[in-house]
């Protein structure tokens, strides 16, 4: 008998220490990051095909989303993920809109980014049709695109003052919705959106001077104040992603700071608040900064354009719990500084290979960086912009969509739009003008904007004009 009561009390503890181990080893999962662009990112309606997302942050048991519905899903690893697309969600010209969501606890879905698949036959010319003009007589520097309001179709954020929130209604054409910020003295020069309370509804954050203003979103396309946060010299832009992979959004910015200047890291505590920033002071005149996994470790990395040296981009790599290593910096071959106006630095996957490459802005110039892999790069090339002087802004995409990735620069005199259509190899051809004006223009976006496969694109020249490809 007592042999059996020491047996009962034996399994009875053993018991205790496993469940204590099992809860001790449970983790909490990443909020999913998705870094464009995903792979085909166009195919032909019809056939049901693979998917592969690339990001970072992914766990097993993720799932791949075509617009908001899961999809089937395999994981590869932390950085890799494919889904079984079907035939019934390509039987239309339409944009496929591809996110991420991680089981919990922590998890979510990845609400700072998305791919986007364009069901359309490649095109080999761009026309667009004549503009829609909204928020007049007003500037930005930089404008966002994504679906604030959930009802499946883009919506703009433009970084005018006041700021304001355009709801597409998903042919080419916008509502108003809401002004997120009226009192502002000049525009801000960067913003960024992500759901940073958790509850499943698009978040706005953008920059003043000395600070970083977060607002809630509602769900309709309104937003209410949540605070500012940190403390800077001359904040220029900010990036969005779970550092730490804790399941809480956190925030990376670039402060120009004078002839010092600091990137900073502000960690989410999941209620829209975020914790006192920890700075790195190494990189002088930081002016633009952009995230994703180069080196394939599965944790988001930060690449930085700044003025160390003349112009350069370093390497900032993520350790997985909100630390930074040392940056690992290229010097540009040509030039002086940077155009402190309009986005500088752009993340994609030029030659199709599975690692993010970058493209940097420099006065006529757009450079790209190819990616060797763990995040070392190939010498940088440069292809001139077609314009006689400083481009103003850029964006990349498949704008002709034949799964290629194209450049897209505003230049002066304009704004004239030109396009450098992807080889799908890293190297891109001749210059195209597919858009001829008067006057300067920033704030350049693509976005699907009548779903119909093609990209579209807004621009910002006193007041916000979206083109619609026909």
């Amino acid at each position: 008998m007592k042999t059996r009561l020491r047996l009962h009390k034996w399994l009875l503890l053993a018991t205790g220490i496993l469940s204590l181990s099992v809860a001790a080893m449970a983790v909490t999962h990443a909020v999913p990051t998705v870094t464009a662009p995903v792979n085909p990112q166009a195919v032909p309606m019809g056939n049901a095909f693979t998917l592969t997302v690339y990001g970072a942050g992914f766990v097993r048991g993720a799932v791949v989303n075509w617009n908001g519905n899961g999809r089937a899903t395999t994981f590869v690893s932390t950085r890799e993920l494919q889904a079984q697309i079907l035939s019934s969600d390509v039987a239309n010209p339409t944009a496929g809109f591809i996110t991420v969501t991680n089981p919990a606890p922590g998890g979510g879905n990845s609400s700072s980014s998305y791919g986007v698949v364009e069901v359309h036959a490649p095109i080999t010319t761009i026309a667009l049709n004549a503009p829609k003009l909204y928020d007049r007589n007003v500037s930005s520097w930089s404008t966002l695109v994504a679906d604030f309001n959930g009802d499946g179709k883009l919506d703009i954020i433009s970084g005018s003052a006041p700021i304001l929130c355009l709801l597409g209604n998903g042919d080419g054409t916008f509502d108003f919705g809401s002004f997120i910020a009226r009192n502002l003295v000049d525009p801000p020069r960067g913003m960024a959106f992500g759901d940073f309370n958790g509850d499943g509804k698009l978040d706005f954050a953008f920059t003043q001077d000395n600070s970083i203003s977060v607002f809630l979103g509602d769900g309709s396309g309104s937003f209410t104040l949540k605070g500012t946060f940190g403390s800077f010299t001359d904040l220029r832009r900010i990036v969005v992603g779970d550092f730490n992979r804790d399941g809480k959004l956190d925030i990376a910015a670039a402060d120009y700071g004078g002839y010092t200047g600091q990137v900073s890291i502000l960690l989410g505590n999941g209620d829209g608040t975020f914790q006192t920033q920890t700075n790195y002071t190494s990189l002088s005149q930081p002016i633009d900064l952009v995230t994703a996994d180069f080196n394939g470790d599965g944790n988001l990395d930060l690449a930085v354009a700044s003025n160390t040296k003349g112009g350069s981009v370093s390497l900032m790599m993520g350790n997985g719990n909100g630390t930074f290593g040392t940056p690992h910096t290229t010097v540009l071959s040509k030039g002086v500084g940077f155009n402190t106006f309009g986005r500088v630095l752009a993340v994609d996957d030029f030659n199709r290979d599975g690692a993010f490459d970058l493209a940097v802005l420099r006065n006529d110039e757009i450079g790209i960086l190819l990616n060797k892999g763990k995040g070392a790069f190939q010498p940088i090339v440069y292809y001139t912009t077609g314009g006689n002087r400083q481009a103003e802004s850029f964006t990349v995409g498949d704008f002709n969509s034949d799964g290629k990735t194209d450049l897209m620069v505003s230049v002066e005199p304009g704004p004239k739009i030109n396009v450098r259509f992807g080889n799908g190899d890293g190297t891109f051809q001749s210059t195209v003008t597919v858009l001829k004006g008067s006057g300067s223009a920033l704030g350049l976006a693509p976005g699907d904007f009548n779903s119909d496969g093609l990209l579209d694109v807004t621009l910002q020249q006193f007041g916000d004009y979206v083109y619609v490809q026909q």
